[in-house]
């Protein structure tokens, strides 16, 4: 499963046979990303700047250089890259530039009984991830006459449940409510005796990605983790 430290190199390498036959944009640039419009603008440079003669001569960026973002506003973030070299971007390059503005939070983790307490052994443990909006997201990035949109659709969760067991969930959970039901819950067979039992979720992402008449697709994943002590229940005495 690719994560985002390796999707540009899984992308350039994959595809790119595919997309020379592309106009090539500007030659150098940096990346403008707007968070509020969902867009990122490679602002080209003159090849014969001092920013061009520093540039990679190769017809690829280096694929595992990431760009540094730094927010200078509340709305906007300025991505500073190096696309291309002499010849030209890619919009596969384009691509992997609208992945990374894809908003995939890492899970956090929420559990009842709360992992400050302890959990008991037969009875249900409800799992859900807070920050999961779970609806479909999309950025788009251009570079000169490139323009390619990603899509990131939530697909499922994967518990770890630290006992050998495991757990889908196809959505976020829900917290705990009295009274109420969830279809994302696990039960200890036995207590955690050795320490409590390290739980890990995994949200799993579907990514498509189209443009410039190339089109691709990834799953992307973000994982946390927390624990739980787990109890034996104890038999009530008449």
């Amino acid at each position: 499963m690719l994560t985002r430290s390796s999707l540009t190199a899984a992308l350039v390498g994959v595809l790119l046979p595919f997309v020379l036959a592309v106009p090539p944009a500007a030659a150098d640039g940096h990346v403008i990303c707007s968070d509020t419009k969902g867009e990122c603008i490679i602002v080209a440079e003159d090849g014969d700047s001092e920013a061009g003669n520093d540039s990679p001569t190769t017809d690829e960026t280096d694929a595992e250089d990431e760009p540094a973002c730094e927010i200078v506003d509340s709305g906007t973030a300025t991505c500073s890259v190096t696309v291309g070299g002499g010849g030209g971007t890619s919009p596969v390059q384009v691509a992997a530039q609208a992945i990374e503005m894809l908003p995939l939070p890492v899970p956090e983790i929420g559990l009842a009984p709360d992992p400050s307490t302890t959990a008991l052994a037969g009875m249900p443990v409800w799992l859900w991830v807070e920050n999961q909006t779970w609806t479909t997201v999309s950025r788009t990035a251009t570079a000169g006459s490139i323009s390619v949109t990603a899509t990131a659709t939530p697909d499922r969760v994967e518990w770890d449940m630290g006992d050998g067991s495991s757990v889908t969930c196809y959505n976020a959970g829900r917290p705990y409510t009295s009274g109420a039901s969830s279809s994302c819950t696990h039960t200890y067979e036995s207590p955690s005796r050795s320490g409590p039992y390290t739980i890990t979720a995994t949200v799993y992402w579907r990514i498509t990605w189209a443009g410039s008449g190339v089109s691709g697709g990834q799953t992307l994943s973000q994982t946390s983790t927390a624990t739980l002590p787990v109890s034996e229940a104890q038999a009530l005495v008449q």
